[in-house]
């Protein structure tokens, strides 16, 4: 059994883990960037695998050198064993095994870490990793197996993934007193109108149904500030000097007497429903990952 692999040289772990690396990277070049000797000696590596296989795994494309489809295949088999055996290994160690969570920044900020807490105890049995991704980013790690876990809209969900409904992600304008005309919430007219707006304008659906309400109102939507994320509008909030349209999340951050929050009707156009993804591969490659899904379902949830 398996004396086929053994028959001739040329697989190892070390090369596999040097496949791993250059998918992830791009490239060769991308993968040891500015290092001649060890470009040098990925590219050698990639061809004894591509003797053993008896297939390409590498091919140049102008001045880079990719991998194959066959080479990325190999490298997703790859990742799973080798994280078969790096979980196996830290189970008889008695050590904690690391998983990865992506999702976006704002997620990251106001929903996964402050909940993270749930998961730590003394008998620790994981430990965790955070990753700023865009969604489709988000989905197609979760594909290759890249990542473990991830936080996307419901929307954004492939036929390849698992998913379990997180709730529904709502927001509301956030509006600094001193921008106000008086004690009383301007009106979600008067503040596309009239009032300096900080945006985040990266998410294009965001950024579109935004306009749309805008439209709806017969005001023009021209925001002062353009953001990259969610947090950074909060941060122009924050300062006194814009108005942002931030998930409800968020308002853990602000003290009331500093802001006054308006919650319209329109901006229900805004919500979207969450949920928290993975592929069934991730499962069935780790153990660990299937006894983790019910906690991070229950700890993850928008009440």
């Amino acid at each position: 059994m398996f004396e086929n692999l053994f028959s001739e040289r040329g697989l190892s772990f070390d090369r596999l883990k040097v496949l791993i690396e250059v998918h992830d990277a791009g490239s060769i070049a991308q993968a040891a960037p500015g290092d001649s000797v060890r470009q040098s000696q990925y590219s050698r590596q990639l061809r004894e695998l591509s003797e053993f296989f008896g297939c390409e795994v590498a091919r140049r494309r102008g001045r880079l050198l990719k991998l194959t489809a066959q080479g990325e295949r190999l490298a997703d088999l790859a990742r799973e064993h080798l994280r078969s055996l790096g979980d196996f290994r830290a189970e008889c160690r008695a050590e904690s095994v690391d998983y990865t969570i992506a999702a976006g920044d704002s997620l990251l900020q106001w929903l996964v870490i402050p909940r993270l807490s749930a998961f730590v105890t003394r008998k620790q049995t994981a430990r965790f990793a955070t990753v700023n991704l865009r969604t489709k980013d988000i989905v197609q790690q979760l594909i290759e197996g890249r990542i473990d876990f991830g936080i996307i809209r419901d929307d954004a969900v492939t036929n390849e993934l698992k998913v379990a409904p997180l709730g529904e992600l709502t927001f509301v304008a956030v509006v600094p007193i001193a921008l106000a005309k008086s004690s009383r919430k301007p009106t979600l007219k008067e503040i596309f109108a009239e009032l300096p707006v900080a945006a985040q304008t990266t998410d294009g659906q965001f950024t579109q149904r935004l306009r749309e309400i805008a439209t709806e109102l017969k005001v023009e939507f021209r925001p002062a500030l353009a953001c990259q994320s969610f947090p950074q509008t909060m941060s122009a909030a924050r300062s006194g000097a814009f108005v942002a349209f931030v998930p409800k999340l968020a308002l853990t951050e602000l003290s009331e007497k500093s802001h006054l929050i308006v919650d319209a009707e329109p901006l229900k156009k805004l919500r979207r429903k969450l949920v928290l993804a993975w592929s069934p591969r991730v499962v069935s490659v780790r153990p660990g990952a299937a006894r983790l899904l019910e906690q991070m379902e229950r700890t993850f949830r928008i009440s």
